[in-house]
């Protein structure tokens, strides 16, 4: 019995101190499957490897051809792991703990030596002087000792909010069950390293840009990222395949039921059985996706030209990925991933629409896309300066517009001029009139093109007429739902007007209201 403890002790006792070595990592949007490789004996072909308790013991399997026998998964307890990155933050965190322990002990001390200090009643015993020096000598150790208790609080009151400080951020980062370790040993078949593969909740990814266009040409200079976090304890560094999609656990051939109709079943309606619901057809359950697997190359070769280098990214009918190189610590710091880069044809377009906002919208129109675009969110720049976020909705290669922020130099305002309503004497009809002027003004350096857009009234009844519309001067384009456009390029400081006039005819009985 004492030597199969010493074998048991002797085979993780080589892997508990060190970290296991990872060959490659797959990354779903919520967690991610993980390959390890574990040194096997020459002699026995035994395998033994130790890994952090954030892995989900079902899910471990050997990825060796020919498999495992005796293979054990064993979930154990263990005093709480603090991996390698975490000694300095716990180091500080006993330190100051054993400071608190000590400046509580002092305080105890001095406590007590108060309590000491209260006059006994053998003082009546004293001679005058002798008590007079007492009590002066009571009187002075008394103010040490109160102003020591008031320094000691003060110290006291820093240390424990540092401590308290300290420990949120060491619980923010401690690896998920990190008082739990998975065991795993076993025997190949077959020579050579074994690979376990291991899969964990405590990993998450998701897509972000940064794109930068410039204002006068409109190229975009994108970069792609994946924000992965994680809390397994363990630093990651290498290859990355980040998935769109997580396998399913489970996935059942299609199947289509019949769709039976029949008579409900007649119930008294003082029945309490008695419903009034109206049947409905059953939704078809939705089919699972899978997904495939890659595999990582040598780091450091390609975490130096991912920078420059466009996405590597791989689709299936199932799921897309994307390959990334880079460090993703185990303590749930967010860290960027880069995946590559590109660059994209737009046409920049400076666009007002004064009834929304007096400022200018600035788009990159682009005719179509050369590579599928992943969702994700994407910090936007113009010529270097940020400009603001937005999101990148879906994949496609047709056309694009990405809105990059506001110029603020560029405005529009949108002024009334004239609004009266009344009714027609001779025909029983309300009448309408509008009128306004909208003045575009560009405080820009250079000059430029701008879209103005604004709307006339589309009736939607027939008894609604939109008449003597006069616009001036003529939109570039109108479209089928009365949506106006007009083109027209500003010198720095010039000032444009449009003004628009119409009239809506309705039954006077009517009221007009808009949607």
């Amino acid at each position: 019995m004492w030597r199969a403890a010493i074998v048991f002790l002797l085979l993780f006792s080589s892997v508990a101190g060190a970290e296991p070595l990872v060959r490659s990592v797959d990354v779903y949007p919520k967690g991610g499957r993980i390959v390890f490789e574990a040194p096997v004996e020459p002699k026995g072909g035994t395998f033994s490897i130790e890994l952090p308790g954030a892995f989900d013991p079902e899910s471990v399997r050997v990825l060796n051809p020919l498999g495992a026998e005796n293979l054990r998964v064993k979930m154990v307890s263990r005093a709480p792991w603090v991996p390698v990155g975490l000694e300095p933050l716990k180091a500080r965190l006993d330190t100051l703990n054993a400071e608190l322990a000590s400046l509580e002990g002092r305080v105890a001390a001095l406590q007590q030596t108060r309590k000491m200090l209260v006059i006994p009643s053998t003082l009546k015993d004293f001679g005058a002087r002798d008590l007079i020096a007492y009590i002066e000598g009571a009187q002075t150790l008394r103010t040490t000792v109160e102003n020591e208790m008031v320094t000691l609080d003060e110290r006291m009151k820093k240390a424990t909010e540092e401590r308290d400080r300290l420990q949120s951020e060491y619980d923010g980062k401690s690896p998920y069950n990190a008082e739990l370790a998975l065991q795993v040993s076993g025997r190949l078949f077959n020579p050579g390293p074994a690979l376990i593969e291991a899969f964990t909740p405590s990993i998450a990814w998701s897509l972000h840009y940064s794109m930068d266009m410039n204002s006068n040409t409109g190229d975009i200079e994108a970069r792609m990222y994946a924000l992965t976090q994680q809390r397994t304890g363990l630093d990651l560094k290498g290859g990355f395949v980040f998935h769109t999609r997580r396998p399913a656990e489970s996935v059942q051939p299609p199947s289509v039921k019949p769709l039976v109709v029949d008579f409900e079943k007649k119930v008294s309606r003082n029945s309490s059985q008695y419903s009034a619901r109206s049947a409905a057809p059953m939704p078809m359950a939705r089919l699972e996706e899978m997904d495939g697997r890659a595999f990582e190359d040598e780091f450091e070769e390609l975490l130096k030209s991912r920078v420059n280098a466009e996405p590597e990214v791989s689709s299936t009918l199932s799921d897309v990925t994307v390959r990334g190189d880079g460090v993703v610590t185990g303590d749930g710091s967010p860290v960027d991933v880069v995946l590559g880069s590109f660059t994209l044809k737009s046409v920049p377009d400076l666009v007002l629409i004064p009834e929304q906002r007096s400022e200018s919208w600035i788009v990159a129109s682009m005719d179509s896309v050369p590579e599928s675009l992943l969702p994700g969110r994407a910090d936007l720049l113009v010529d270097g300066q940020p400009s603001g976020r937005t999101s990148i909705p879906e994949y496609g290669l047709e056309q694009m517009r990405l809105p990059f922020g506001m110029a603020t130099r560029l405005s529009a305002g949108k002024t009334q001029m004239l609004g009266t309503a009344g009714s027609s004497f001779f025909g029983g009809s309300g009448i309408l009139h509008r009128g306004y002027e909208i003045k575009v003004t560009s405080g820009l350096e250079s000059e430029r093109e701008v879209s103005v857009l604004d709307r006339l009234p589309v009736p939607v009844n027939e008894k609604i007429k939109l008449e003597n519309v006069k616009i001036d001067p003529e939109p570039t384009k109108r479209d089928k739902e009365n949506r106006l456009t007009w083109k027209m390029t500003l010198k720095p400081g010039e000032t444009r007007k449009i003004v628009v006039e119409y009239t809506l005819t309705y039954p006077s009985d009517e009221t007009l209201t808009y949607r």
